[in-house]
């Protein structure tokens, strides 16, 4: 008798798992954690929408493969023969959401957007990438401007120390 209730608890958390698992994967909530993730980045958001329309997984809660021959992975649809084995090398499984963001930011950061130039005309908007570099223009005049300030500095503290070297000596 234990033995039958048992497997029936079993079959009926298997077939209500899928079910719960699915709702929390749905498009909407993968939407909502890129565009969380990749708010600094809206390119990225945009390169979700159009890699996967903000999916990760199938509605059976399988991961989204797609591509030819159903090689590419998840949300940013990363080449499993290319990308499988250096995102585990780096601690990210690209089968899961979390995982997928995260390379695709490494990928942002080493390579920008060339790993999904494929794919650029349906996801390069303009102004996106404008004000990215923009923001890369105003860092490069930032940090110009800090270098100059502290060349200024370092001669006032050349200055001073002269000064109070004179003053030691009289």
């Amino acid at each position: 008798m234990k033995k039958i209730v048992f497997t029936c608890c079993v079959l009926l958390v298997a077939g209500l798992a899928p079910t719960a698992f699915a709702n929390t994967t749905t498009p909407q909530s993968v939407e909502t954690a890129v565009r969380e993730y990749f708010a600094d980045i809206p390119v990225m958001i945009e390169i979700a929408r159009c890699e996967s329309k903000f999916r990760q997984f199938t509605d059976s809660g399988n991961v989204l493969r797609g591509g030819v021959g159903g090689q590419m992975i998840g949300v940013f649809q990363f080449f499993d023969r290319y990308h499988e084995s250096s995102a585990n090398a780096l601690g990210f499984d690209i089968e899961t959401l979390e995982g997928n963001l995260a390379y695709a930011r490494h990928m942002y950061d080493s390579e920008g957007t060339t790993p999904w130039n494929s794919a650029r005309a349906c996801w390069d908007v303009p102004g996106l990438n404008a004000s990215s570099q923009t923001t890369v223009a105003a860092s490069a005049n930032t940090d110009a401007i800090l270098r100059e300030k502290i060349a200024l500095l370092q001669q006032i503290i050349t200055l001073l120390q002269a000064l109070l070297a004179t003053k030691q000596v009289v």
